[in-house]
């Protein structure tokens, strides 16, 4: 019998298209394997949908009473992993796996169980046919100080050791931040990224994590997703590399403002302009003194501006 393998799925009314999501993972050719989907207090027919699965064993739904938000659903299926998992990962409610996404990534974990916290493969963007991640190579380990570097970044989709993981959660107030669980996993041990795309991602969503918003709510959720990250590395990123990290308070002071948070701001952008002197950290540090509101209106129309000379007709001659 090979390693089980579950998968959590968290979602929030996407009856739509968690199934999708749900039937790339019934149709894996690894067979050890188990579903978690956590539906995050759901107000549209995603209970019903889910309703179709009562007969699958490998799916169990966990329903929250109330909506938690994704670090919070995420946590959820965290808490009920079962004894029997060896490894486990995370799938989005509309992204779909390849149906041999899990064997090709756990046969490296079988080849050594031993050696690595996490195994990566590569995803691509169903819209640009992009793919979502970045790395020097497209094979090859991956490390704590490729993390910190920012050699390693962007979406990648991986399965990690649950032995590995302990007590390790998500931070609920944030929107994002898995950078505070996976990154600690890698200074235990390393990764390894196959060159394999298994997932295929779904970015047309307006209520996906990177869509650009600036909502009170929205920038809250930005600066603790900021916070965490920094929580969980800030030492070894000051000592390393300070460039990132001054980088890396200025985004948190960016967030921080939009959210009306101007102690904590103001904080994060003096300490940035230290680490990461830069025409956007000095401009940073004086736009934190306008009111939130105002910085919201000026955001959102820069967005805008931006999004419409994109969308602009380019001119033949040109």
């Amino acid at each position: 019998m090979r390693p089980r393998v579950t998968i959590i799925i968290p979602t929030y009314n996407r009856a739509e298209s968690v199934s999708r999501a749900i039937d790339s993972v019934l149709g894996q050719t690894h067979e050890n394997l188990d579903i978690l989907v956590v539906d995050d207090g759901s107000t549209d027919d995603t209970p019903q949908v889910l309703r179709r699965y009562d007969e699958e064993h490998r799916v169990r739904v966990i329903r929250l009473a109330r909506n938690r938000g994704v670090t919070g659903a995420k946590n959820a299926g965290l808490a009920n992993l079962s004894a029997e998992t060896a490894y486990f990962g995370i799938l989005d409610s509309d992204d779909a796996l390849v149906p041999a996404a899990i064997d090709t990534i756990a046969r490296v974990f079988e080849s050594d169980d031993d050696r690595y916290s996490q195994v990566f493969a590569w995803g691509l963007d169903d819209a640009s046919g992009a793919l979502t991640g970045r790395m020097p190579y497209r094979e090859g380990p991956v490390t704590y100080d490729d993390a910190l570097a920012g050699r390693f970044g962007g979406d990648f989709w991986h399965l990690a050791s649950a032995r590995l993981l302990g007590g390790k959660r998500f931070d609920e107030r944030a929107s994002g931040a898995e950078s505070s669980v996976w990154w600690p996993l890698l200074n235990e041990r390393d990764g390894w990224l196959v060159r394999d795309v298994v997932l295929h991602v779904n970015t047309s969503g307006s209520d996906r994590v990177s869509a650009v918003q600036y909502s009170r709510s929205t920038a809250t959720g930005r600066m603790w997703a900021c916070h965490a990250g920094l929580a969980a590395v800030a030492e070894d990123l000051r000592q390393r590399y300070p460039r990132r990290y001054g980088d890396w308070l200025v985004e948190l002071a960016k967030w921080a403002a939009l959210a009306g948070e101007r102690s904590r701001a103001r904080a994060a952008a003096r300490e940035g302009v230290r680490y990461a002197r830069s025409r956007r950290s000095i401009l940073m540090a004086v736009l934190v003194l306008l009111p939130s509101p105002l910085l919201r209106g000026i955001a959102t129309w820069r967005a805008n501006v931006g999004r419409a000379a994109t969308e602009a007709p380019r001119d033949p001659g040109s």
